[in-house]
């Protein structure tokens, strides 16, 4: 894999994790989400109020839709964190086998020059031994 991916992911990797430990974002989305909450319950008395029971019913509807929603926002959320960390273990997967395969190599090049040495030492050995 590409380095410039990796260094995206790692930075993808490393923004979810800031926001995850961030608590004034936190904060934040509470705040937000209260405001939300309370602005829904006046649309939902007010709607009461006026029309009854049809109110209701669409309100219903509504919340069961936004649930419906929410939970696949989050699927989709976990689909692409994973797919995000299969990518990430794959680049050091790939790096492993990189390395594994440099590591070979190394092993028969110091096969070869200890068969060189070796060489050496017995030529030197017949030319002293004459």
């Amino acid at each position: 894999m590409k380095a410039r991916t990796l260094i995206d992911l790692l930075t993808l990797s490393s923004n979810m994790y800031l926001i995850a430990k961030d608590d004034d974002f936190w904060k934040q989305l509470n705040a937000i989400t209260e405001e939300g909450k309370n602005t829904f319950n006046k649309v939902i008395e007010e709607l009461i109020d006026e029309e009854g029971e049809e109110a209701y019913s669409m309100l219903k509807k509504i919340i069961s839709k936004a649930k419906e929603a929410r939970e696949e926002l989050e699927k989709k959320m976990e689909e692409i964190s994973v797919k995000a960390y299969k990518k990430m273990h794959i680049v050091h997967t790939d790096e492993i086998k990189k390395l594994d395969m440099e590591i070979e190599q190394l092993k028969k090049q110091l096969g070869l020059a200890e068969a060189r040495i070796v060489a050496i030492e017995q030529s030197r050995r017949n030319f002293f031994e004459k």
